[in-house]
């Protein structure tokens, strides 16, 4: 039965109503107080606490829609206590609406529509202390883009280029191959008819040891003025030296992708060679990865319209000396050449002699003697995009990539964007090495560099290290792994596997001079797996050592 209190009088009623608000001041004061010392509330004050430090990352930051990132809290940590809680405003809303305690900190989301993101991290310590970082990543719709990237770099099938030329030409480009000389030929590329092509050998290392099996490159505009094939003049057939697989530049170009570079698309093609005054059928050559070449459209794709105009540069070790970011002086003629070319070689706007902006890269990386370790940061970050290169050398290090900055100071390309005033980091030519047990960092200098100054100052500095590390934990816990690895290699294997043994068989394994016996083909794509799951294990055991206090 409910219990009915008899209030006879208006004293007593305006007694009941007096002590009922105290009450309730009284108990509203009191969990006030507990929310504030527990911390459980959603916020245990506006302030956040120095004690606690949140580390956001992100992979990829930039990219086309949709685009599925994939988010990490690694490096976020309490002085004196325990992470309890990690929440991400993933939508941008202002809500820390996704808890990813359960996580460990870890999230993905997918983004469909195209503009520039700043999602945010709040982590919250079991003193009910908390921290917040944010991580900012650009996305554009594929319709802003020059290049149909999607169809000209289709990699979900293998697709055919004809290449048509007269015995005397095909005969000339063999008398000396490293002279490059450039054919005229015609080409059917994906079964569209292109007249007057250049057609010659590319490449320096790839195109010595490489057998019959040559690199070649395709100017669609080299003798018509203004041709093009979607919108591209250069189609790049690169020869997977050194990989029975041909399976390895195009997992590194995808994982650089992954990881946020601005790294360049990747198709597999067939290349069928047709002498026209002759009566025989036209020969296989081989199936060719097709590389996205790095030039003006492949900047404003990336960096937008207003990047034009900046300067480009290409490392070549082996054409022009180690591109290692060396303070030799103020004048580019301070600094060493090989074959008579600087090693700051211009990929445009080589008629201006004017190398001021890498001799200031090299001036801030190498030259000055920073007072703290925020003066070395500020003036590296003015300098050169830090996160980027950050990016690459987790990528270069997790597959143990020593032709690169780090030890030959070869095969990447550095952007001096005009819209930031700084450089970017781009990759090319990516290789995979085979050491499981290289180290987590990369060490600078080797036989052939003395030193690679940008790393010894990057990894001076703890918040770099950090980030660093969050990248390798990110690519080793979503890309490099033997289950993806094992998805992808298998996949590519079989779309390639019958082409490579077509007809007379790929040059590579078939050719009069092949660089591997067939049998390599068959079994070399599970070598990957093996290398994948070993230097997994190798590099997750170190980051543990890393991380603890």
């Amino acid at each position: 039965m409910q219990n009915r209190l008899d209030l006879s009088t208006a004293h007593t009623r305006r007694w009941i109503e007096t002590a009922s608000i105290a009450l309730f001041i009284v108990v509203g004061l009191g969990l006030l107080s507990a929310s504030l010392l527990s911390g459980s509330g959603s916020a245990a004050s506006d302030i956040e606490s120095p004690q606690v430090t949140a580390q956001a990352s992100a992979m990829p930051n930039q990219g086309w829609t949709p685009q599925r990132i994939t988010f990490s809290a690694y490096g976020s940590r309490s002085q004196d206590a325990q992470i309890a809680r990690y929440e991400w405003d993933l939508d941008g809303n202002g809500q820390f609406d996704f808890d990813a305690t359960a996580q460990g900190g870890y999230a993905s989301y997918l983004y469909s529509k195209p503009g520039d993101y700043i999602i945010t991290l709040r982590v919250t310590d079991t003193q009910g202390r908390y921290a917040t970082d944010s991580v900012q990543f650009s996305l554009r719709h594929p319709a802003a883009s020059s290049v149909d990237y999607w169809t000209v770099f289709d990699d979900t099938r293998v697709r055919r280029i004809d290449i048509f030329l007269p015995q005397a030409e095909w005969d000339q480009m063999w008398i000396k191959p490293e002279a490059k000389y450039q054919a005229r030929a015609d080409a059917v590329i994906f079964n569209e008819r292109l007249e007057d092509v250049g057609f010659r050998m590319r490449g320096q290392f790839s195109l010595h040891h490489s057998g019959d099996k040559k690199p070649w490159k395709i100017d669609t505009d080299a003798y018509i003025d203004g041709q093009e094939y979607f919108n591209l003049r250069q189609l790049m057939l690169l020869n997977s030296i050194g990989d029975p697989s041909l399976l390895r530049e195009k997992l590194a170009y995808e994982m650089m992708r992954f990881a946020g570079l601005p790294a360049s698309h990747v198709a597999y093609v067939e290349l069928w060679i047709d002498i026209t005054d002759d009566n025989s059928p036209a020969s296989f050559w081989g199936v060719y990865t097709l590389v996205e070449r790095v030039d003006n459209k492949y900047l404003n794709n990336r960096f937008g319209r207003d990047s034009q105009g900046g300067n480009l540069y290409k490392a070549s070790h082996a054409q022009r000396g180690p591109m290692d970011l060396i303070y030799y002086g103020e004048s580019i003629t301070d600094y060493p050449t090989q074959n008579g070319q600087y090693a700051y070689g211009k990929m445009n706007n080589e008629a201006e002699a004017d190398y001021s902006d890498i001799v200031s890269l090299c001036r801030a990386v190498d030259s000055v003697q920073y007072t703290s370790e925020a003066e070395l940061v500020q003036a590296l970050e003015q300098a050169i995009n830090v996160d980027a290169f950050l990016r690459y050398i987790a990528v270069t290090t997790i597959l143990d990539n020593w032709d690169s900055y780090p030890y030959t100071g070869n095969n990447y390309y550095l952007f001096n964007n005009p819209t930031s005033g700084r450089f970017e980091w781009i990759p090319w030519d990516l290789a995979w090495g085979d050491n499981t047990h290289a180290g987590l960092f990369p060490s600078s200098g080797s036989d052939l560099v003395v030193r690679a100054p940008l790393v010894d100052q990057v990894f001076s500095v703890s918040s770099y290290r950090s980030q660093y590390l969050a990248y390798v934990d990110l690519l080793l816990r979503y890309w490099f792994n033997e289950k993806n690895i094992s998805d992808q290699v298998e996949r590519y294997h079989r779309l390639i596997a019958p082409y490579v043994v077509q007809e007379t068989g790929d040059k590579a394994f078939y050719g009069d001079r092949p660089m591997f016996e067939p049998q390599a083909f068959t079994n070399s794509w599970q070598d990957l797996v093996r290398f994948t799951s070993e230097r997994g294990r190798f590099l997750q055991a170190a980051l543990a050592n890393e991380t603890q206090p």
